[in-house]
Formats: C-alpha cells, sequence, structure tokens
C-alpha cells in the first residue's frame, strides 16, 4: 500500500517574535491539525522566543531549527525541509483561519496551482483593524471580474506585475499557498532585499501556474519595518524592477513558456518600456520628497512630479490595451 498523501505543510520564521508569539500559536492551534508538517526557523533570537517555540509549540510532527538572520533565507530553508505538497509560510503577527486554509488547500489542488494569492484584512494590532491598502491584487481582481478562485495566465500575471513595480502580486505570503516542489526548484531570491516576493513574482510569470481567489480569510500586521541592514543594502544595490521584468520576458522566450507572437500581439515590450519610465519617474520624484527641506519648495520637484503623473497615464493606457485584448479573447472563447 503507497504511503498516505501529505498535503499541508507550515514554516514558523521568527526573530525576536516574542511579543507577538503567544497569540500566533493561540491562532494557529484553531488549525494546526490540519498540517501534516510544521517547520521552525529561527534567527538566533535574544528574547526568549525559541525557547519559547520548544515549550509551547506542540504537533505530531514538528522540527525546530536555527540559521543566521535573513527573511528569504529563512523561508528557502524551511521550504527544503517541507516534505508536503504544499507549504504554508506562517508569519508571526500574521493569520489565516481554518476555512481559509482549508479553501486555500481546495482550490490549489483543484486549479493546480503552483501558487494561490489572496487578499489578507489589515490589522494596526492584533486586535484592532487598519484602513484598507489598495494592492496590486485588487487591481487585477476588478479588472477580470474575479467572482472565485481562478487560474491566470501568463500574460494576466505580467500585465499586473507590468503595472504595479512598486508592489507585488504576491501580496502577502501569509495569505497565499504553495506548492512545495515550485519554491523548491524557484527559491526566493536572497540579493534583493525585502523585495524578494516582489522579484520572484517577475521573475516566474510565466513558469508558474498562479491562481487566484477574491475571499479574505487571514490578516496583516502593518508594523515598523525591521528589515536586517545586510537586507536594506541589498535592496539598494539591486537592479531595477523593469530591468528584472525585462529579463524575465527574455528568458520566458528562451525557455518557450511564452512565444514570441503572444509577446508581439499584447505588445509587451511597449508595456514594460512604459512601465519603466513610470518607475524611473516615481524613483526621481522620491528623491525629491526624501530629502531634507520640504520637497513643494522646490521647482524641480514639481517637474518630476509632472513627469511621474504624465508616464503613469501612459502606463495605464498601455495596461488598457492589454485588457482589451483579454477581454476580446475571452468573448470569443465564451
Amino acid at each position: 500500500m503507497p504511503p498516505p498523501v501529505r498535503t499541508l505543510g507550515v514554516v514558523l520564521p521568527t526573530l525576536n517574535s516574542m511579543a507577538l508569539l503567544p497569540g500566533h500559536l493561540r491562532d494557529l492551534s484553531a488549525w494546526q491539525e490540519l498540517a501534516d508538517q510544521m517547520v521552525v526557523v529561527d534567527s538566533y533570537s535574544a528574547d526568549g522566543t525559541w525557547e519559547y517555540l520548544n515549550e509551547n509549540l506542540r504537533h505530531p510532527n514538528v522540527s525546530f531549527f536555527q540559521q543566521p538572520p535573513g527573511l528569504y533565507q529563512s523561508w528557502n530553508y524551511g521550504i527544503g525541509r517541507i516534505e508536503t505538497e504544499y507549504a504554508y509560510i506562517a508569519t508571526v503577527g500574521d493569520t489565516i483561519s481554518r476555512e481559509g486554509v482549508i479553501h486555500l488547500r481546495q482550490h490549489a489542488a483543484a486549479l493546480d496551482a503552483g501558487v494561490l494569492v489572496s487578499k489578507p484584512v489589515f490589522m494596526a494590532t492584533e486586535t484592532e483593524e487598519a484602513a484598507d491598502i489598495f494592492w496590486p491584487v485588487d487591481d487585477l481582481i476588478s479588472h477580470l471580474g474575479v467572482t472565485a478562485p481562478r487560474a491566470l495566465s501568463g500574460v494576466e500575471v505580467l500585465l499586473f506585475t507590468a503595472v504595479h513595480l512598486d508592489g507585488t502580486l504576491l501580496g502577502s505570503s501569509a495569505s497565499n499557498l504553495y506548492r512545495t516542489e515550485v519554491l523548491r526548484q524557484f527559491p526566493f531570491p536572497t540579493d534583493c532585499g525585502k523585495a524578494g516576493d516582489a522579484v520572484w513574482g517577475l521573475q516566474h510569470f510565466a513558469e508558474v501556474k498562479w491562481a487566484v481567489t477574491p475571499e479574505k480569510f487571514s490578516t496583516f500586521l502593518r508594523h515598523p519595518d525591521t528589515t536586517a541592514l545586510r537586507d536594506r543594502q541589498n535592496w539598494k544595490n539591486s537592479a531595477r524592477l523593469d530591468l528584472v521584468l525585462r529579463r524575465a520576458v527574455a528568458e520566458a522566450l528562451a525557455k518557450g513558456t511564452i512565444s514570441q507572437s503572444v509577446v508581439e500581439e499584447y505588445g509587451i515590450p511597449g508595456l514594460i518600456e512604459a512601465a519603466g519610465a513610470w518607475l524611473q519617474g516615481k524613483e526621481a520624484f522620491d528623491d525629491f520628497r526624501a530629502r531634507g527641506w520640504p520637497w513643494y519648495l522646490n521647482p524641480a520637484a514639481w517637474v518630476a512630479r509632472s513627469l511621474r503623473g504624465r508616464q503613469r497615464v501612459r502606463l495605464m493606457e498601455a495596461r488598457d490595451a492589454v485588457l482589451s485584448r483579454l477581454k476580446k479573447e475571452s468573448s470569443a472563447g465564451s
């Protein structure tokens, strides 16, 4: 008799998480029996996190590891020790309901998804909701009219990653479910600071099967940026995201995961060019705003702001052209 299929594994990365850990384990307890495996990856916490987890996290198949600090390094290390079909990253402070875990697991399997994306509810504290924030997945759900879980084409993923180079279509990984073999084959990049998931989405728009659900069943805790100095420096030195996207399209063409005819028919080069021009304009304006004296007293800042606005209009026109073609194909197919 073949061994039973082990479906869900959980990676729990921690770094000095003691302030939120008791509540996090309490939330986990509502559904953790659905997990076939749990892997803790602690970055040598100095506040009692490691000791608390060892004493209080109870699961029949849990493993504890310690690794040097690094957000995506910890994720990749944990994924490398997951033996289940799907992997969930249980970021401390972010929660998901039991129904959400079941929803993700069922629909990821039904859609044969490498990653199933959902959006969380934002929290100011563990118990207090915060104002909503418009994320790239909102734009996708709205413009594609997503009313139920569904698979995404490579062009759809490419479109909404290109239009939102200042964000990530993945949103919060604590709201998503990943196929373990996908993350083993394509680990999160560790040289992009805190934008590793954004770069991952750009790099793998075509070779990973993406899906999205409009349902909300998780939370995202807004907290101060605690990115390590090394990661901040990596982000500063990393390539501009439009260049990452341009390279990803070239690699997808070389691998055959997207065709030259599709690239030409949808005007992908123009879309990427418009996205790059907007990103460059945004970075120029953001630089003025970050300076020590009020940006609005500098005429050059207003010029940069105006240029950013014009480039945004150009990018939206490129987006709408791709959307128009997608809708025509959808109508023809139905």
